[in-house]
């Protein structure tokens, strides 16, 4: 149960790229089948990214057995302290304003709709790197990645619902918040691989 806790809990962290992301989107394109794709999407990638993690993680403990452990607690923590960071010193508003710009820049690739095509696929890889550095920790240490990845994902992907109802009722201002609250969370499960 313990050990799901900690997947739940990194999937949370992970998940707020997206969610603040989908806010943002949310905005302006928040029909059904915008809220589906969106979803799915971001849960996909989410997925997708650990294992992809996980496998160069896996081979690469095979060498560093012996230090593994702290090199996936080093990733976990650099991943949280680089989202502490950028949320810290972002103005306020600027988190929203960079995931509009993202999507802004997407358009160019579709104008319509930022949901669809690689405009959609460009907002998903772009939220997921982050799930692939994590994959790569869990392949250090040698955990077993199908589970995590498919709660990681499924997270993702109810975040993402939630970022886009937020984004239409209440626009983008709770972007900074859910960026300190992921780095904060993922900075405190990256101490936590030393002792757990």
């Amino acid at each position: 149960m313990t050990e799901f806790l900690k997947i739940l809990a990194v999937a949370a962290g992970l998940g707020m790229d997206a969610m603040s992301v989908c806010m943002a989107v949310g905005v302006r394109w928040n029909g059904p089948g915008q809220r589906f794709r969106l979803a799915w999407h971001m849960g996909l990638f989410q997925f997708l990214m650990p294992v992809a993690g996980w496998l160069a993680g896996w081979k690469l403990a095979e060498l560093l057995r012996s230090v593994g452990c702290y090199v996936a607690a080093a990733l976990v923590f650099a991943v949280g302290a680089k989202m502490l960071y950028e949320a810290i010193h972002s103005q306020p508003g600027a988190v929203a304003r960079q995931a509009e710009h993202g999507v802004e820049k997407a358009l160019h690739a579709h104008p319509k709709d930022p949901t669809r095509g690689w405009s959609l696929v460009a907002l998903s890889v772009a939220t997921s790197l982050d799930a692939l550095v994590v994959g790569f920790s869990l392949g250090l240490r040698g955990e077993r990645i199908w589970a995590a990845s498919a709660v990681i994902g499924v997270v993702a992907a109810l975040m993402a619902l939630t970022g886009v109802a937020i984004g239409k009722r209440a626009g983008a201002r709770f972007g900074k918040p859910a960026e300190l609250a992921g780095a904060i969370l993922l900075m405190c499960l990256g101490v936590s691989f030393l002792w757990l």
